[in-house]
């Protein structure tokens, strides 16, 4: 088994791989869907979507639990406690996910009149309702056996999806083009998933044939110990969902689909800066469960600090560069009705670069069974994005309500209340931690601003040709600040021999 830390850079490498292909295919497929099905319809699919994410809540916790403990046992090589975890997870989620059928067709068949969709889609919102959920149900089913990160092999699960996603997409495009519509589109997507989900499960038979799936070895001892972990990381997963997608229900309920079509166009992007830091949250959190098992909490500490400081650089180099460059790509992209999708970006991006660094701070507290406190924040910051989001939509501000009651609450929280009671519990000095990160933050400032202002102003090509400039001319400036004055030297020269290998 390799260690640890060298394949956290690989599976680190490989999740940002696979993001980037997402965001291509996002970049492709958004207007692609927006104009052949029109933003109504589009508007009901991303609530659909939005709806059924609200079944992970019956995930109980199980995936956290699962990248805490098959670590654990893996690294000792503890194959028989290994072999109980993973049927006691396994019998869980069997529950679990045949709870999510009677979920999704009592919201499809009585709760359906709940959102402002036009009578003549109704029928066709029910059918995609159901078809999704019944998704998410093979999801759970499959939920264990296609578990790759915990035993550190994010980039074979990578390889897999990325292969799933570019055929899905090239099946949506001939069956869209050709006047399919919502249903269509929800029987591709259930088609490829399910056969994403048999390709992983293979591929982990084929990791770790030690594993062997059996009823009798899941106990009620292992069942405890992973509910008594999972209860409260299934209360995060709750409070994560009703903070990232809640808010196109609250605007399908009190305003209409085509809002929903206009925001979500800007959550996507928000999704996908958020997805690029999950590529190392993700995989952290089996490696700090190693080192955590391994009594080294020093390496705990300092792996945090490093990649603290590197986050809060590039969330805000990302920051300035959708100030500068996101509307007239949102304009170009997707089309010049779009200019509320612009606002809505502005309002979330800048609370975004101050959350988003926080993910290795959520990952460390995951990783050493601290989770309790990230629960505590995290329901704090719902309520109050509930409640603002719900009395801003019902006024004049619209779908920027929304924005402002998601980015107030993210603002003060991760800014002022977070670090300090992090900094407690892995006993970091808060002082050095401001220090650091605002340095860091001003690096990114003084490089970026005047570089991203004199090309949004004074670059005389248009269009796509001058924007792809712009951004390009920004990057490079960012990257080599990050490469000579950010990274530190022990990191850019095991970065080098990586490459050259």
């Amino acid at each position: 088994m390799a260690n640890p830390k060298r394949r956290l850079v690989k599976n680190i490498f490989s999740n940002w791989a696979s993001m980037f292909v997402s965001l291509g295919l996002a970049f492709f497929m958004s207007p692609f869907l927006v104009h052949n099905l029109g933003k109504e319809q589009y508007g009901i699919w991303a609530l659909v979507l939005s709806v059924v994410a609200y079944t992970n809540f019956l995930d109980a916790g199980m995936k956290q639990s699962l990248a805490r403990f098959i670590p654990k046992y893996y690294a000792t090589k503890d194959y028989k406690s290994l072999n109980e975890i993973i049927n006691s997870s396994n019998l869980i989620y069997g529950i679990s996910g045949t709870l999510i059928i009677p979920f999704v067709l009592i919201i499809a068949i009585y709760f359906i009149d709940l959102f402002n969709v036009s009578p003549e889609l109704k029928t066709a919102m029910q059918i995609v309702l159901i078809i999704i959920g019944f998704k998410q149900v093979c999801v759970f089913y499959f939920m264990t056996s296609t578990a790759l990160g915990p035993f550190h092999r994010y980039d074979i699960g990578n390889v897999i999806d990325i292969i799933v996603a570019l055929l899905n997409a090239l099946i949506i495009v001939y069956f869209v083009s050709t006047g399919r519509g919502l249903i269509a589109l929800a029987v591709i997507t259930f088609s490829t998933h399910f056969a994403k989900l048999i390709a992983r499960t293979i591929a982990q038979k084929r990791l770790v044939p030690e594993i062997k799936y059996r009823l009798k070895n899941a106990n009620i001892k292992r069942v405890k110990e992973l509910m008594s972990y999972g209860f409260i990381s299934l209360l995060i997963v709750v409070a994560w969902m009703v903070i990232f997608s809640s808010d196109n229900i609250i605007i399908g309920i009190f305003l209409n689909t085509t809002q929903v079509t206009y925001f979500s166009i800007a959550g996507i992007m928000i999704n996908y800066l958020r997805t690029m830091i999950n590529a190392i949250g993700i995989p952290l959190i089996p490696a700090i469960s190693h080192f955590d098992a391994s009594k080294d909490h020093k390496e705990i500490a300092d792996l945090y600090l490093r990649l603290s400081k590197y986050l809060y650089y590039l969330t805000s180099c990302v920051a300035a560069g959708i100030l500068f460059l996101g509307g007239r790509f949102i304009l170009l992209w997707m089309g010049d009705d779009f200019q509320s999708t612009v606002n809505v970006l502005h309002i979330l991006i800048i609370p975004a670069a101050i959350y988003l660094p926080q993910v290795a701070a959520n990952s460390v507290l995951l990783g050493i069974s601290k989770h309790k406190t990230l629960l505590y924040i995290l329901v704090i910051e719902a309520v109050l994005k509930i409640a603002l989001s719900v009395i801003l939509v019902q006024t004049s501000l619209g779908i920027y309500g929304v924005a402002l009651g998601t980015a107030m609450p993210q603002f003060i929280i991760y800014l002022f209340i977070y670090p300090v009671v992090f900094s407690r519990i892995i006993e970091i000095s808060l002082k050095s931690f401001y220090t650091t990160n605002l340095k860091m933050v001003l690096a990114a400032s003084v490089l970026t601003v005047p570089i991203g202002f004199l090309l949004t102003n004074f670059n005389p090509i248009g269009g796509w040709p001058g924007l792809i400039i712009n951004t390009m001319g920004l990057s490079l400036v960012a990257l080599a600040g990050f490469w000579y004055w950010v990274l530190i030297p022990e990191d850019r020269v095991n970065l080098l021999a990586r490459f050259k290998r």
